[in-house]
């Protein structure tokens, strides 16, 4: 049964990546900011894009909900092969990195720095960057304290640069059959 569980950096290419890999191993696509947009709406009958979320609620709630978010997944997917994408904060919880641990193989796209700023930056200064005039020291920053809780997480590190989708959903598949964890 394919579980595979795809984390890393905001733009890191996860989403589109874990579509197409879904789609290559015939299995579910997950978004976990859908999730988290869904279980919004539920708990506050509130459409809002996860961004706007983040934005309105701020960033200790959206945490709260993202988290309650996985634990339903948990429960929902037992039985069932899926790609999960996930937002690049949600592995900083312990919590969160418990529950991942027990759904499946968790792969870590690791974005170029070079490439991830200037993916981050093309969409506006994120809410979670800590110098907004300085986005490349956020950026440094942020993954100094994230690579290490990613890297220690996934099976899986998969590096990447500036590739189209399809190759690094090709590379993630690769290295997942080599290792004998892709069915």
């Amino acid at each position: 049964m394919n579980k595979i569980i795809l984390i890393g950096m905001k733009s890191s290419g996860k989403t589109t990546a874990g579509r197409l890999l879904a789609r290559s191993l015939g299995v579910r696509f997950i978004d976990m900011d859908a999730e988290i947009e869904r279980l919004h709406a539920e708990q506050k009958g509130e459409r809002l894009p996860f961004r706007d979320i983040f934005k309105r609620h701020g960033g200790e709630y959206f945490r709260a909900i993202e988290t309650a978010a996985l634990r339903a997944l948990v429960g929902a997917l037992r039985e069932e092969s899926y790609v999960l994408s996930t937002g690049g904060g949600l592995p900083l919880a312990e919590e969160n990195r418990e529950l991942l641990r027990g759904m499946g193989t968790i792969v870590f796209i690791d974005v170029r720095e070079d490439v991830l700023l200037e993916r981050i930056v093309s969409r506006g200064i994120p809410a979670f960057f800590p110098y907004p005039d300085d986005p490349r020291r956020s950026l440094d920053e942020i993954l100094a304290a994230r690579r290490p809780v990613y890297s220690s997480l996934a099976a899986v590190r998969v590096e990447c640069g500036a590739e189209a989708p399809e190759v690094n959903a090709g590379k993630i598949l690769r290295q997942l059959k080599e290792m004998g964890l892709e069915d």
